[in-house]
């Protein structure tokens, strides 16, 4: 039904390809006021959406049938303009062991992933929409919040878009590397 958000958004959006977090999908599966805000983000700020695996598991586990699963993947896809398959995990050893020692209270594999995305695109305009305000450590400051009002519900949900600070985490892989 309603949806706010700050009105420089898209400005300050522009041409930014974004990763969006399963709690996303499930936000925009029950708002069409949301679903109106990132059609709008894509064509007048010409932002990218993308997701990885873990998102497209966790947004489609629980379809009773293969046609509910369908309409998941379908509604997922329809929002995403490509998955990111992270083939570069391995080749980021550092963040691996940064991320283990300042976020070890979150054991999400997804959550992990999404925030490797951030920091292995940090040289692109590159950020993350999501829900869970606890997913990241502090070197993923939060830059905007988005309240969505559900539309059958009227259940509030915020999402919030995170940026990844490289001075932060310098500090933070300082601290956790000793070096």
């Amino acid at each position: 039904m309603i949806t706010l958000y700050p009105p420089q958004i898209a400005n300050e959006l522009e041409g930014y390809f974004i990763f969006l977090d399963t709690g996303v999908f499930i936000t925009a599966s029950k708002s069409e006021s949301f679903v109106r805000l990132l059609a709008g983000m894509r064509r007048r700020a010409g932002c990218s959406f993308s997701t990885i695996n873990p998102v497209l598991f966790e947004y489609t586990r629980g379809s009773e049938t293969l046609a509910a699963y369908n309409k998941r993947v379908e509604f997922l896809k329809s929002l995403v303009d490509y998955i990111d398959p992270t083939r570069f995990l391995e080749s980021m050893p550092d963040f691996n062991v940064v991320m283990a020692k300042v976020n070890s209270q979150n054991k999400s594999q997804t959550d992990f992933q999404l925030a490797a995305c951030l920091y292995n695109y940090s040289h692109s305009k590159v950020a993350l929409l999501t829900g869970d305000f606890k997913a990241l450590p502090s070197f993923f400051p939060r830059t905007h919040v988005i309240t969505v009002v559900q539309d059958k519900t009227q259940d509030i949900r915020n999402l919030g878009v995170y940026q990844f600070d490289r001075a932060g985490y310098a500090q933070a892989a300082q601290n956790a590397l000793g070096d």
